[in-house]
């Protein structure tokens, strides 16, 4: 596959070296095979949000050779992954190939150029996304439609980096990523685990992690069950190794993860009733524990006006605790609002559930106010003789 590089600069007086950079670009290029199942060429009519992918370099710094070539590498990978991984967890995604492409199916970058010099200071730190995003829209003649925006920050070549990873965002209001885009030599292998090889140097898992923030998913740990290694949203690789297994580098999403991720303008194809948040009621809630399967198993029934099609359980993490490596269930809801979900692996003698739906129209919430884990509804547990229970399980709605 070849691919498109589109350039915008915040200052005019950096068009000549943009241009260059351009004829760089093309001169370096080499074709990335990789089919292309589906394309969404960048027309404001649609009001279909993009996934963006966005290369920064402050004033005084030429983006690095093959930086086009990696990007689609990224791209690329970052799909295969995705796509197959909610495939696994029983989440198909109607998109398989997100970020946009021309008409001949090539991939489409965008590049921004900032008004400071890199020694300023100005772009050591996020808090420059919109800066970012606003130069994008008017350069490249974008809508607003409540994009997702992956933005790659160079700096220079190492030791030189941008090193606060940060990413934020729902599915009513779309979001954006920031991450270090690294200038080392070596081919990216889709073969390899995001957490070994290249990828690792590259911190390949920090920056699809930091998208995933971008679509509004939580810190969700691994759990032993799954025998998989380390989760998209857990802990950093070296995190990992030290407290859990030093060999491991493969990476996956857990279950909930791809439940919040499916029906994600993204990755659904759909803006229907986008920005509608659904108004419900969980008319009951109930748990028994399963003696011979050693879990509980939560079920209970909800009444909404936007159809849910899964339920997620959280345990809160503990007191000063990490939320990386916290446990998360999920369970699919019927067509008449039933729905069923077992929790194992808890690690406490009592402590808290967080309990939210994920809708068709793809906001994720608990209370029908805002979207995510703090808008869960709170569930009190504790491990008896008998097993683990609910405490006082109630019912909520919005």
């Amino acid at each position: 596959m070849q691919f498109s590089f589109y350039f915008a600069s915040l200052k005019k007086s950096h068009q000549r070296s943009d241009l260059t950079s351009l004829f760089l670009f093309v001169a370096l290029a080499l074709p990335l095979v990789h089919p292309v199942n589906h394309c969404w060429g960048q027309d404001s009519q649609q009001g279909q949000p993009l996934l963006n992918m966005v290369l920064f370099v402050p004033s005084d710094v030429e983006p690095p050779p093959g930086v086009q070539r990696r990007f689609a590498q990224i791209a690329a990978i970052t799909e295969e992954f995705l796509v197959k991984e909610m495939t696994k967890d029983g989440y198909p995604p109607a998109v398989t190939t997100p970020f946009p492409r021309d008409k001949r199916g090539n991939y489409k970058f965008l590049f921004i150029r900032g008004e400071h010099p890199v020694d300023s200071g100005k772009y050591d730190k996020p808090g420059f996304q919109h800066v970012v995003i606003d130069a994008a829209v008017q350069k490249y003649n974008l809508s607003r439609d409540r994009h997702v925006w992956w933005v790659w920050v160079y700096l220079g070549d190492p030791p030189k980096r941008f090193s606060d990873y940060r990413g934020g965002g729902n599915s009513i209001d779309g979001g954006w990523a920031m991450c270090n885009y690294t200038n080392i030599p070596g081919e990216l292998d889709p073969k390899l685990p995001l957490a070994g090889g290249l990828n690792q140097d590259l911190t390949l898992k920090a920056c699809i992690h930091e998208l995933g923030h971008g679509f509004g998913l939580p810190h969700l740990g691994p759990m032993s069950r799954d025998r998989r290694g380390n989760t998209l949203m857990g802990p950093q690789t070296k995190v990992y190794h030290d407290k859990v297994d030093a060999r491991e580098k493969e990476v996956y999403l857990c279950d909930a993860t791809a439940a919040m991720l499916w029906r994600h303008p993204i990755f659904s194809d759909s803006i229907a009733k986008r920005l509608q948040m659904p108004k419900f009621a969980m008319t009951s809630c109930q748990g028994e524990f399963n003696r011979s399967g050693r879990y509980l198993e939560i079920t209970g029934e909800i009444d909404s006006d936007i159809p849910a099609h899964s339920v997620i359980v959280v345990e809160d993490a503990p007191e000063g605790g990490s939320d990386y490596f916290r446990k998360s269930f999920a369970g699919k809801v019927d067509e008449d609002g039933r729905f069923r979900v077992k929790v194992t692996e808890l690690d406490r003698e009592e402590g808290n559930l967080r309990i939210f739906f994920c809708f068709e129209n793809g906001v994720n919430t608990g209370n029908g106010k805002e979207q995510g884990i703090k808008s869960g509804i709170t569930q009190q547990y504790r491990v008896t003789r008998r097993g683990v229970e609910l405490v006082q399980p109630a019912g909520t709605g919005s």
